[in-house]
């Protein structure tokens, strides 16, 4: 009981530091349409292909309450945000809100399947390391993760849709968003990632090797093998959770040289494209959104590890 309450209470404390972090982001995204080169006034009449002038300017000002103090700016903004309204894009004259969420499925199905992709490449090749140190498939592996970490992801894209694309004709060069052609993409950001974690999840498994608890179940008649899947694999993994939730979160904002490289209509390309010409109303409502997506699933993985690891329980 008194376990289950420390859970419990560990939860609600990592549920209520969700709050400021909120307010920290809403605050430095609003901060955006004032801290940014440029008018946003004059901005919006440029993307309407209006004529800029001082009447013009004001007539906006007034129509978007830019003159009205930072602080009622500010909380007229976040009482829209909280609602998910963040205005209409300059660019595509349609709801940011709409827009983002049109492409968000695309990017977070990316990401997904490559997080998939790359543990699937990771756990078993970490443990054939760790189980065969300093072998052949140990020192390629290694080589690999060198390899893989340095390599930009654009690089291996276009290596890819060459290779397959091109010379191959396996897919095709302008994919789209189809499910069928996500494999490419996915594998494309997956490597780097599983280069990272094949190094790191090799190195805690080599030094779980060497723990009491694997010489113990060595010693009740487990082999080698058989004692890293069964007792040493779930405590190597513990210090990869946080790594893994990081990295989510970073796809989760959109990968643009893989989006374009692919056709692969996300978030991070329409965001960058939304940069070039100020389209402030969608780079506020990007910024929101990959804010909240991230917080909630480094929360989501700090409840994990709560489960996981008994001694964050008792710190």
């Amino acid at each position: 009981m008194m376990m289950k309450n420390s859970k419990i209470t560990l939860i609600v404390k990592r549920v209520l530091q969700v709050f400021p972090m909120l307010i920290i982001v809403s605050a430095l995204a609003f901060a955006l349409s004032n801290l940014s080169q440029g008018d946003v006034a004059a901005t919006y009449l440029r993307s309407q292909g209006q004529q800029v002038t001082p009447e013009s300017i004001e007539f906006v000002r007034e129509e978007l309450q830019l003159n009205a103090p930072l602080h009622i700016q500010y909380g007229n903004w976040l009482n829209k945000a909280l609602r998910f309204d963040f205005g209409i894009s300059f660019q595509t004259k349609k709801p940011v809100t709409d827009e983002i969420m049109r492409r968000f499925p695309a990017t977070f199905f990316l990401a997904f399947t490559a997080m998939i992709i790359a543990l699937l490449f990771t756990i078993p090749f970490a443990l054939i390391c760790a189980r065969y140190r300093n072998s052949f498939i140990d020192h390629f592996f290694r080589i690999f993760s060198a390899f893989g970490t340095t390599m930009p992801g654009f690089c291996l894209g276009l290596v890819f849709l060459y290779f397959f694309g091109v010379k191959l004709r396996i897919v095709p060069i302008v994919a789209g968003n189809k499910p069928q052609n996500v494999l490419l993409p996915a594998i494309t950001v997956s490597l780097g990632m599983s280069a990272m974690y094949i190094r790191i999840l090799r190195e805690n498994l080599v030094q779980v090797m060497n723990s009491d608890y694997i010489y113990a179940a060595r010693a009740r008649g487990l082999s080698k093998t058989a004692a890293l899947c069964k007792h040493g694999i779930k405590n190597a993994i513990l210090p990869c959770i946080t790594l893994i939730g990081l990295n989510f979160g970073n796809l989760l904002a959109g990968n643009f040289a893989c989006e374009t490289i692919f056709s692969w209509n996300g978030i991070g390309k329409y965001a960058v494209d939304s940069m070039r010409v100020k389209d402030l109303p969608v780079i506020q409502g990007f910024i929101i959104i990959v804010a909240v997506s991230y917080i909630v699933i480094n929360l989501l993985l700090d409840i994990i590890y709560i489960y996981l690891d008994p001694k964050i329980q008792m710190e």
